[in-house]
């Protein structure tokens, strides 16, 4: 059929011999004017999204999820081309939402974490034990909770188990300890903030379709400015959606070494 879609653009004869044998009165009208033909072009698009999403998951460790996150996949680009910017963000966080809980789950994760709080949060070299300490005392804990004016907001979001955390924290979490395998350097800091602003943004957006949400005066002129670059922010999501998944891919082959640097502290120290 998509052998058909491409012979029907490429070669005028064959478009005329098609409507005839189709019945199509007019030989001149567009070929998708006709609602068979439109049909097969519309299953051709699916069965290239659908080849594109089992592409892009191909390689993705957490097997038991991967038919679920393909199924998403498509129908974010579905709601793409049918600029239909509400569901996309949806489906698109589904994704995310999806490998962050599946993550999060994970106990010896969530045993890595509580152990490594109280380490200071940037290192020098590229030795996950090489920590430093800045001018601001930043330990990991700090980084990932940080409340203007309230230092002891970050001591007690720590005391909380992985399972506990917020979505939005849950997706710090994971950025840090496996997109940046818990070796920050102090340079890493904007592209930091820059990433897990990027993926607050697609939270709000995802909330778009609910009704009876409450926002604040940021949000609200977050989803503003959104709102009015609606192409372009298709793209920056999926960008973000494609970062976050090669953070996992990436971070989840370093979890035994965090384990093990991790097994070698004391409860909160300072490393």
């Amino acid at each position: 059929m998509d052998k058909i879609i491409r012979l029907t653009q490429q070669n005028a004869e064959f478009d005329a011999e098609l409507r005839k044998r189709l019945n199509i009165a007019s030989a001149n009208s567009a070929i998708i004017n006709d609602e068979r033909i439109t049909q097969i072009y519309e299953y051709c698009i699916e069965k290239i999204i659908k080849k594109q999403a089992i592409e892009f998951y191909q390689d993705f460790p957490l097997t038991s999820i991967k038919p679920t996150l393909v199924e998403d996949f498509c129908r974010m680009e579905s709601f793409r081309r049918k600029d239909n910017f509400g569901d996309f963000c949806l489906s698109l966080y589904q994704q995310i939402e999806c490998i962050t809980n599946k993550l999060c789950e994970d106990h010896e994760l969530s045993a890595i974490t509580s152990k490594m709080w109280g380490c200071f949060a940037y290192i020098t070299g590229n030795n996950i034990s090489n920590r430093f300490q800045d001018k601001y005392n930043t330990t990991i804990a700090r980084l990932i909770f940080y409340k203007p004016d309230d230092d002891l907001y970050s001591i007690e979001k720590s005391k909380s188990t992985l399972q506990e955390q917020t979505a939005r924290y849950k997706m710090k979490i994971l950025v840090y300890f496996l997109g940046y395998k818990a070796m920050m350097k102090t340079s890493d800091f904007n592209s930091y903030i820059e990433f897990t602003y990027l993926l607050s943004d697609i939270y709000m957006c995802r909330n778009m379709n609910h009704r009876g949400n409450t926002s604040t005066e940021r949000e609200d002129e977050t989803l503003k400015k959104i709102n009015s670059l609606q192409s372009f922010h298709y793209f920056k999501f999926m960008g973000g959606l494609t970062q976050y998944v090669d953070y996992i891919k990436k971070g989840l082959e370093y979890i035994p070494e965090l384990k093990k640097y991790s097994d070698s502290l004391s409860l909160n120290s300072k490393c």
